[in-house]
C-alpha cells in the first residue's frame, strides 16, 4: 500500500506552489560537458518553468553521473 506524502512542495526558484509532475529530459553539466538524462521524474514550476527532480529522479541523475564519470575515467578522458 502506498502512502501519499502530503508535504507542501514549492518551487526552489520563485517559491510558487503551482507545480506539475512530469517525466522529461534533465540537463546535467559535468565539467565542460553537457548531457541530457532522459525520462527523469520531475516537478516543473508552471510560473517560472524551473525543473526540479523528485527524490527518485535525483537518484537516477546521480546514477547517470556516476556511470558517465566512470566511463570517462576508464577511457582517460579529462572532465575539464
Amino acid at each position: 500500500m502506498k502512502f501519499l506524502n502530503k508535504k507542501k512542495r514549492t518551487c526552489e526558484q520563485c517559491g510558487s506552489e503551482n507545480l506539475k509532475a512530469r517525466r522529461a529530459s534533465y540537463p546535467l553539466k559535468i565539467g565542460k560537458r553537457d548531457i541530457e538524462v532522459r525520462r527523469v521524474s520531475l516537478r516543473e514550476c508552471l510560473d517560472c518553468h524551473t525543473l526540479m527532480p523528485t527524490e527518485v529522479g535525483q537518484e537516477k541523475v546521480n546514477r547517470c553521473r556516476e556511470v558517465f564519470v566512470d566511463l570517462l575515467r576508464k577511457h582517460n578522458v579529462s572532465l575539464f
